[in-house]
This record gives structure tokens, C-alpha cells and sequence, in this order.
């Protein structure tokens, strides 16, 4: 679908700036402690805040794409139609842990919003807002992925 095309596409540039905002802020950090004798502590604590997003943003992607690790030696010995209700089992289990963290993760960061960070003096919800926004983009991803699945599974019966 365009849409969810178009979103995961959004998800992964802003994970992907997030990532070189790491790789340029770490750079910064060394240069400026090796070439010029001083820190930049506020570089150090941005690096780490964006890795946080992008890991967050970066594990909603791979939820579209199916491309997280799965253990699934057991199900798989599991006589097919057994296979199927597992499967549902899973995906209603996923979906109600990823709702919990994202409520949680949205408390989190609604009682972290009156704290700031040391250095970089930016209030901590909005590095701990990556939580609730990964979940619920995960939640979206697999929603849009089982739907799928269930449209398949309609034409072709």
C-alpha cells in the first residue's frame, strides 16, 4: 500500500539521520577532544539520545519487512492447522505487548518531560518519546501486514 510505503520510507530517513547524526556528533566528540584539548559533553549525550531513536524507528521498519529474529523451532514442528492458531496466538500477544509499551512508554515520557538532560539542557521525554513512537509504528507495520496477509488469504479462497 502507498501509504504505509510512503511511511516506511519517511521512518527509515529520519532513522537514518538519526544514525549519521551519531556517526558526526561521535566525530565531533573525538576531534575535539584529540585536535583541540576539549570536550563536548553535550555531543556525547545527542549521540546517544539519536541512537536511542533510530534503534527505535529502525525496529518499526524491520517489523514491515518481517526482518526481526524469530524463534520458531517449536511452532514449526507443530502440525499445520496447530502452526496457524500459534501463529494468531503470537500476533495478538505482539500486538498487546507493543499497546503496553507504548502506553507506558507514553507515561515515561510524559513524567520525563519535566526533567532536562545535563548537558544538551533539552527535556528527557523527547528522548524518551522514541519508545511510544517506535511502538506504535511497529504496531501500525504489523497490523498493515497481517491485513495483507488476510487479503491474500480471501482472494484465494
Amino acid at each position: 500500500m502507498k501509504l504505509f510505503d510512503l511511511l516506511e520510507t519517511f521512518v527509515s530517513i529520519v532513522a537514518g539521520v538519526c544514525l549519521f547524526a551519531v556517526f558526526a556528533l561521535v566525530t565531533a566528540q573525538v576531534a575535539s577532544r584529540f585536535i583541540f584539548n576539549f570536550s563536548l559533553a553535550a555531543a556525547s549525550e545527542l549521540s546517544i539520545y539519536a541512537m536511542i531513536w533510530s534503534v527505535f524507528l529502525g525496529a518499526a521498519v524491520a517489523f514491515r519487512s518481517n526482518s526481526h529474529i524469530a524463534m520458531d523451532i517449536l511452532k514449526n514442528k507443530l502440525p499445520f492447522s496447530v502452526e496457524r492458531q500459534a501463529d494468531v496466538v503470537i500476533i495478538v500477544l505482539l500486538a498487546g505487548f507493543l499497546c503496553l509499551i507504548a502506553t507506558e512508554g507514553h507515561d515515561l515520557a510524559m513524567r520525563a518531560m519535566r526533567q532536562t538532560s545535563p548537558a544538551a539542557k533539552i527535556p528527557v521525554g523527547y528522548i524518551t518519546m522514541a519508545i511510544p513512537v517506535g511502538s506504535i509504528l511497529a504496531l501500525v507495520f504489523l497490523i498493515e501486514q497481517q491485513m495483507c496477509q488476510f487479503l491474500k488469504g480471501k482472494r484465494h479462497d
